[in-house]
């Protein structure tokens, strides 16, 4: 049996890239179910399956990053744009003639700020950090409490021998709440996405007026 030293290196995690699947394949491989060996290929496997969690904990932590920068960005931008295009009329309307002929602009500033609100839906700035931050939190929550079930399981067989069945629920049950939030995920930003489309197109529509 190849030693779990020389296995766990291979599976440093790529995040959402297909290769985290052939590095877990590799670490499956590289396990041995002889008797003597069962106890330490289940604790192999189950690493491999929680450096897959690990890959998708960083991957959110990331986006939420990226997200957070451009709802931020946008709502700053969005705010000043909108507060000159507020301002622009009042002070046209002071008479100065500094100011004479520019009470125009202030609408061009007001579109400009709808369309940076705009950009920061269409592109999941806000709402997207706020998927990714709850995802986040999410598998921080499975990674925990399967890390604990674990502890537990090997504490258990060391005692009273080996339950391979156990161990494979166990293991199995990890990897299916990890697919099923990430999948959920994923179907929310679809829905997202397709609605804040549908959204933007209609207002161009409109303007367009056809």
């Amino acid at each position: 049996m190849k030693s779990m030293e020389n296995i766990m290196p291979l599976l440093k995690p790529r995040t959402e890239d297909p290769v985290r699947i052939q590095i877990f394949k590799k670490a499956m491989d590289g396990l041995s179910w002889d008797p003597d060996d069962v106890l330490v290929s289940l604790n192999g496997l189950f690493g491999a399956v929680d450096d897959l969690a690990d890959a998708e904990l960083r991957y959110y932590y990331r986006r939420r990053r990226t997200r957070a920068w451009i709802s931020g960005l946008t709502r700053l931008g969005a705010w000043i744009m909108g507060s000159i295009g507020l301002i622009i009329p009042l002070l046209a309307a002071t008479n100065n003639p500094v100011f004479e002929g520019v009470d125009g602009y202030g609408y061009v500033f007001l579109v400009m700020a709808g369309s940076l609100l705009a950009a920061n839906a269409l592109f999941g700035g806000t709402d997207g950090h706020i998927r990714f931050v709850t995802t986040q939190l999410e598998i921080e929550r499975i990674i925990t409490k399967s890390r604990i079930c674990w502890c537990e399981y090997m504490a258990s067989q060391k005692v009273g021998g080996v339950n391979t069945s156990i161990g494979f629920e166990k293991i199995l049950a990890y990897a299916n709440e990890l697919h099923e939030s990430t999948i959920a995920e994923t179907g929310r930003w679809g829905e997202t996405l397709l609605r804040e489309l549908a959204k933007y197109e209609q207002n161009l529509t409109s303007k367009s007026g056809t």
